[in-house]
């Protein structure tokens, strides 16, 4: 009985924290939204790195002239063209602020918890912040490197058949994948500025903020990707 009413005080503890936590840096972004744009800065330079080992990918892989096709060059993307880019780039947000979230419990609620606990679960819990944060880490490198890989190959196979050049096309689509790529790494930017600030209370709070900022971006990125973006190719 008594390791249960530990555990329940430890979660107790854990929520009340992250209720304040939240209220009070929600609170601090209103009053001042530019404490926001330090993540914007960031995850455009992110998304330059991305674009930058697209461009690598794609100059550097043999790639399939039947095997490319861009909804971005294609006047005649329908609304389904449309759905599958929201679904794509949602998912990948998804993704992100999974990981904004994940590293607010590893950094701030895990130790909360294991303050209030004693015994095995204790140990447990201030133990479990280092490995969990290698899987977030883990978790964002492959994120980054899989993307990369994929619009690499993506592109390579559409300069292959021989109308535009690599870097002619990404050229092209950078009025749509700037925006959208700044809305999706987000998140990621965020868990970084927060923790090099050492305010990882902030960061349940984020995940909201990223998720009221990025949604409408991705929205009108991927109308641009489907209704005007062939008027560049």
């Amino acid at each position: 009985m008594a390791a249960t009413d530990e555990v329940t005080a430890a979660r107790l503890a854990a929520r009340d924290a992250a209720v304040a936590d939240t209220r009070a840096a929600l609170s601090s972004w209103l009053r001042r939204p530019s404490q926001l744009l330090p993540w914007v800065g960031l995850s455009a330079v992110v998304s330059a790195i991305l674009l930058l080992g697209t461009y690598i990918v794609a100059i550097t892989t043999p790639a399939d002239p039947s095997g490319g096709a861009l909804i971005a060059a294609d006047p005649s993307a329908r609304w389904v063209d449309f759905g599958f880019v929201l679904g794509r780039n949602f998912t990948v947000l998804l993704l992100h602020l999974l990981v904004c979230f994940a590293t607010y419990l590893v950094r701030r609620s895990i130790p909360i918890q294991a303050g209030e606990l004693s015994g095995v679960q204790g140990w447990v819990h201030r133990h479990a912040q280092r490995p969990a944060l290698l899987v977030v880490i883990a978790l964002t490198v492959f994120s980054i490197v899989q993307q990369a890989l994929n619009l690499g190959h993506g592109l390579a196979s559409v300069a292959a058949q021989g109308q535009y050049t690599e870097a002619g096309i990404l050229v092209r689509l950078l009025p749509h994948a700037v925006p959208e790529l700044v809305a999706v790494f987000l998140p990621l930017a965020a868990v970084v500025w927060l923790e090099a600030k050492d305010r990882n209370r902030d960061l349940l709070a984020a995940v909201a903020a990223c998720t009221v900022v990025a949604v409408p971006v991705i929205v009108v990125s991927a109308w641009i990707e489907v209704a005007v973006a062939s008027s560049f190719f």
